[in-house]
């Protein structure tokens, strides 16, 4: 079998790069993507079209942001992670117009492997855990911990999901207080 030929770098002529961003090798900006001063893009990620990432963002490798997809300051997205059409990281719990408030302070967290549904939305301040995954549509208002399957207005815990991809909605037999094994491929998930 051929090995998978690496992709190069693409930046679509009318994406908006501030020139002080940095953009990692191999990674592919579609068109009309803005990417704000200070960024940080990883290797081997795709903006799809529209992607907003503002200044400060920083965004790791491998990772998969689609169409119309918004990032605001304080968000950090770590390796591997799948950010859906349409998902938006809120930054300002209390918007007003005319008002501009001081956010330092204020992050998100997507830890390594999350997955995020499209449309879904993030409330500021939330960690969500690794490989967690968020439901299309989903209103984040809580942290998610590590492996969680939460979906809905507010989001909600309906389960767990393996690293693998499995969803486990019955949550298969306990090993210890925080720690599952996995049906599909036997794994151990720390849920903590």
């Amino acid at each position: 079998m051929a090995k998978k030929k690496p992709y190069g770098t693409y930046l679509a002529p009318n994406a908006v790069i501030d020139p002080t961003a940095r953009i990692g090798k191999g990674t592919r900006i579609w068109a009309f993507c803005q990417v704000a001063e200070h960024a940080v893009i990883g290797k081997d990620c795709v903006l799809a079209n529209g992607v907003y990432v503002d200044r400060y963002v920083e965004v790791g490798n491998r990772v998969r942001i689609h169409n119309k997809a918004l990032l605001y300051h304080g968000v950090i997205v770590e390796d591997d992670v799948f950010i859906g059409p349409g998902a938006c990281f809120t930054n300002d719990p209390w918007p007003r117009s005319g008002l501009t408030r001081d956010l330092k302070g204020k992050s998100w967290t997507v830890h390594r492997g999350a997955s995020i549904g499209a449309n879904a939305t993030v409330l500021p301040d939330i960690s969500i855990g690794a490989y967690a995954v968020i439901g299309a549509g989903s209103v984040v208002t809580r942290p998610v911990r590590p492996h969680a399957l939460v979906y809905g207005n507010p989001a909600r815990e309906r389960g767990l999901v393996c690293r693998c991809g499995q969803v486990m909605k019955d949550y298969p037999v306990e090993l210890s207080k925080n720690k599952i094994i996995c049906a599909k491929c036997k794994k151990v998930l720390k849920t903590v």
